[in-house]
């Protein structure tokens, strides 16, 4: 162990490049050579395990899992405790664990769904034990709702992770992936369930910050939804739609939550198998495989959604389908305001060559109509996106040795997101001559934009592991390669019927022009299991990530800059985790590394910049353009610390403590670039102050941190009752480098112009000055009450979400003598730097499901069911008293749902 921890000073004292050579290579002989032939250059291979030497006595374990009905039970976990060799399940219930050392061991078999159980068995030389073994299911149906009581009552990783089942999902009524994530823990909600907003995700973050947003990965069946290729530049966003998530992260809507298996949310380091992320990993399955034809239908005030799935096999192959279609009116007074959304996927698995090689493959398609346009409207507002998204996607695994510890897992996807939005409005100008002789003082603006968002990609890992003395190696190592572009007209209007005004000097903007985006990286890491002189899990992996890259520098070995070149940064991003069972009932969590983002091409590749000006000497009308293309700019870098601590109380209450820091540099931040004109008026040279224009640069940062703490029980049987309650406490400060410009500084107030327009002039104008920043906190608090009783088909859940406090400030670095100002500047001066609190409010929820015949179950809900509003009144200037509503409005929904082959 000593050596283990050496090696791993070591090697985060080496130059970061030499770093990536040496693990590159480790992972390379890894890769090539059989496990056999590794142990023959490791002398400290455990040759009990592998059966190296002929006088080591060995046998096999093979076996059957199934439930109390005989039924198999696929992807069961099963772990010798004695050595932590392991295995899972296949589709038939099946296992095998081959050349185990002949003695006494304990076996310990377990599965999300079911009672852990732990058997002990003799292994006996040149023998294979059979073990069939019944496990206690902990589920139960509520017609087609699955309920899964978690077994567990503390973290069996490192890293902090929710896992949300689908039984939860469809109890809970979602209608998208956003709604979903109001069950994890510290998420705020702030919404009712509806699909007439843009909604996107950030964890442990602030969602309406969009590089958190931006930094939030999500996958479905292991192809990305990735946001880098947005490019809608003119999409309608106002109060009724939302803000636009152009620069961003996903909309959340696109997702229906009705088919998805389970959703495993990360919100600390994930495995270095996932990149291009900072903020978390939300991980989706959809169902796959054998199920019932299924048909749900739900209602609320503004919603309406139905759902048709199923499976069915045929020759040991598999077909699962699943059709959506879900329309939510934003008001439902007006009409012309609707979203509609209608999905369907069909996922084929086939296992090849039955117990060596399993495939699935998935087709999905997806379209929208997102309309705006209000009835009686003076302004003729007219907003529309009816673009559509259709893609491939296929994954699975290769089993290179009978007992499927050495695999291949493999994915590749190709994503088409066709783009089809519109705006329009009546425009109103003078009178105005056109080329044809005709006049008009009116028109209908329109700007559209019409594009094609692609992704394309495919990543391999390998999967082993391996022994060296008493310690179990778990290796992982692979590659990921992405492709993103848009392509199409773009930006599209008419110049002289312009929807942006008669003197707008703006463009139309064609995506042909822009670049593509190449994201590729390196991977590879290795659990570590042992004792010294306690148990342990330590995690060792790193991830090299080139974002475009665009050639390879040998110089960089000895530090002369990057290894592998790329036109958008190339990042070395180690992770390192340690989990510590200290006893029986608590254990440690440590976990340290760094993730990095790649530019959007959104920030890479903005549209010009177009300044009006009238010349004093002529009042001819110029128009100055400006390109904002930032090609050179790096992607950004978080480095994240996170510790906790598990306890249990008698295997009935479980606690869990964790402290957390992020901190993000080098963010994408827009600057703004003062312009002047300088000019001849009356002989006299002169500069005029223009406007600004704003370019993207790496100068954002944000810190974060905080404290979560979790308490849940198992069921108490006389109640039928589990418990849990969720506290968090989260910090963010937020500024950036570069500058500030004010044009029109106050020497009266202590303000001295320091900026020279131009080279030449040393004439002073404006002043510059550190950007403004802010602080944001939260103390939040979430309780749950979860009611089943099997034999009546009824479940039953209440939420009671606490916010304790929020408070923000926004704090400005722009010099002012506060002495010379006058009495109502003063008291705006100290308006404008005051710290805000609001102040507690609760939210309080309720579900209800219950069967109704076999097969059949309708579920209730309703949110802020005592309808607080929970209104906070404050100062919206020196003067003004003004209030908000903090609670969404009580909102109440029903689905039913029911099994075709039950009821026929």
């Amino acid at each position: 162990m000593f050596q283990h921890l050496k090696c791993i000073a070591l090697l985060f004292r080496l130059n970061m490049n030499f770093r990536i050579l040496l693990l590159f290579f480790a992972w390379f002989i890894t890769f090539l050579l059989p496990m056999d032939s590794f142990s023959q250059f490791n002398p400290l291979v455990n040759s009990k395990d592998f059966a190296l030497y002929p006088e080591v006595e060995t046998g096999n374990i093979q076996g059957y899992i199934y439930d109390e009905k005989g039924i198999a039970i696929p992807n069961a976990n099963i772990i010798i405790l004695e050595n932590l060799r392991g295995t899972t399940s296949d589709e038939k219930g099946r296992f095998l664990i081959k050349n185990i050392a002949a003695g006494n061991y304990n076996i310990k078999i377990s599965h999300i769904a079911f009672e852990t159980l732990t058997k002990n068995i003799i292994i006996t030389s040149d023998q294979t034990t059979e073990m069939n073994i019944q496990l206690k299911s902990t589920s139960f149906l509520i017609g087609g709702i699955e309920v899964i009581a978690s077994s567990e009552l503390i973290p069996t990783e490192a890293a902090s992770k929710t896992y949300i089942y689908g039984g939860e999902i469809e109890h809970y009524q979602a209608s998208s992936v956003k709604d979903v994530l109001d069950l994890v823990p510290g998420i705020q909600k702030t919404d009712n369930s509806n699909l007439g907003k843009f909604s996107q995700a950030a964890i442990r973050g602030d969602e309406t910050d969009k590089l958190s947003s931006l930094g939030t990965f999500v996958m479905v069946d292991g192809m990305p939804i990735s946001n880098n290729a947005n490019m809608q530049f003119e999409r309608m966003q106002n109060i009724n739609t939302g803000i636009s998530n152009l620069g961003g992260g996903v909309d959340l809507r696109t997702i229906p939550a009705d088919n998805i298996e389970s959703i495993e949310v990360v919100s600390g380091l994930p495995s270095v198998k996932y990149g291009d992320l900072t903020e978390g990993l939300i991980n989706i399955k959809t169902k796959t495989g054998i199920q019932k034809q299924r048909l749900k239908i739900k209602n609320n005030p503004d919603t309406r959604e139905l759902n048709l799935g199923g499976g069915f096999s045929f020759q040991e192959r598999k077909l699962n389908y699943n059709f959506n279609f879900a329309r939510s009116e934003r008001d439902v007074r007006k009409v012309g305001d609707e979203y509609s959304r209608l999905t369907g996927q069909l996922i084929f698995s086939n296992p090849i060559l039955i117990d060596n090689l399993s495939v699935n493959h998935k087709v999905g398609y997806q379209i929208i109509f997102d309309e705006e346009e209000p009835k009686g409207d003076v302004y003729r507002i007219k907003n529309y996106n009816r673009g559509f998204d259709i893609g491939y996607s296929t994954w699975g695994k290769y089993f290179l040795t009978e007992d499927k510890s050495n695999n291949i897992e493999f994915n590749g996807y190709i994503n088409l997101r066709k783009e089809n939005s519109m705006m329009s409005r009546l425009i109103q100008s003078d009178l105005r001559i056109l080329p044809n002789g005709d006049t008009v003082s009116s028109y209908i603006g329109k700007v559209e934009t019409k594009g094609n968002e692609w992704l394309v990609g495919a990543n391999l890992t390998y999967n082993n592991y391996f022994f060296t003395g008493d310690f179990l190696h778990r290796i992982l190592a692979g590659t990921e390669l992405r492709y993103e572009t848009n392509t199409g007209k773009g930006i599209v209007f008419d110049t002289l019927f312009s929807y942006y005004g008669v003197e707008s000097g703006k463009r139309p903007y064609s995506y042909e022009n822009t670049p593509k985006q190449i994201l590729f990286s390196l991977f590879t890491e290795d659990i570590i299991t042992g004792k010294f002189p306690f148990d342990f899990d330590l995690t060792i992996g790193f991830r090299y990530e080139m974002y475009r890259p665009t050639s390879f520098n040998i110089s960089g070995i000895f530090g002369n800059g990057d290894l592998v070149q790329s036109k958008h940064g190339s990042f070395f991003n180690p992770r390192l985790s340690l989990f510590v069972p200290l006893s029986e009932f608590n254990q440690l969590r440590i976990n340290y590394g760094t993730t990095s983002k790649s530019p959007a091409l959104n920030y890479l590749y903005l549209p010009e910049d177009v300044l009006k000006w009238r010349n004093p000497n002529n009042n001819s009308i110029v128009y100055l353009r400006y390109n904002r293309f930032a090609p050179d700019l790096k992607g950004f870098k978080e480095k994240q610390l996170e510790i906790s601590y598990d306890q249990k109380f008698r295997e009935a209450i479980g606690v869990t403590l964790s402290f957390y820091y992020k901190e993000r540099r080098n963010e994408f931040e827009e600057q703004p670039i003062p312009v002047f004109v300088n000019t001849i008026v009356n002989g006299v040279e002169k500069n005029y102050y223009i406007d600004n224009y704003a370019v993207i640069k790496n100068l954002g940062w944000t810190i974060s941190k905080g404290i979560e703490f979790i308490l849940k029980t198992k069921k108490i049987e006389p109640l039928n009752m589990t418990f849990q309650v969720v506290g968090s406490y989260s910090f963010l400060n937020r500024s950036r480098n570069g500058f500030e410009f004010d044009p029109s500084p106050n020497i009266l107030k202590g303000q001295i112009p320091n900026y020279k327009p131009t080279s030449g002039s040393d004439t002073l104008i404006g002043f510059v000055f550190p950007p403004k920043g802010s602080w944001s906190d939260r103390l939040q608090f979430n309780y749950l009450i979860r009611y089943t009783l099997p034999k009546l088909g009824l479940w039953v859940t209440f939420r009671a979400e606490q916010i304790v406090f929020e408070r923000n400030q926004f704090y400005s670095l722009e010099p002012m003598d506060f002495t010379k100002l006058n009495t109502s500047e003063q008291l705006n001066f100290n308006f404008d730097r005051e710290m805000r609190r609001k102040n507690s409010k609760w939210l309080l929820d309720i579900n209800i499901s219950k069967s109704l015949f076999t097969g059949s179950e309708i579920s209730f809900y309703v949110n802020n069911f005592i309808d607080d509003s929970a209104v906070w009144q404050y100062s919206s200037s020196p003067t003004t008293i003004s209030e908000i509503k903090r609670n969404p409005p009580i909102y109440y929904g029903i689905e039913f749902s029911m099994i075709l082959e039950d009821l026929f």
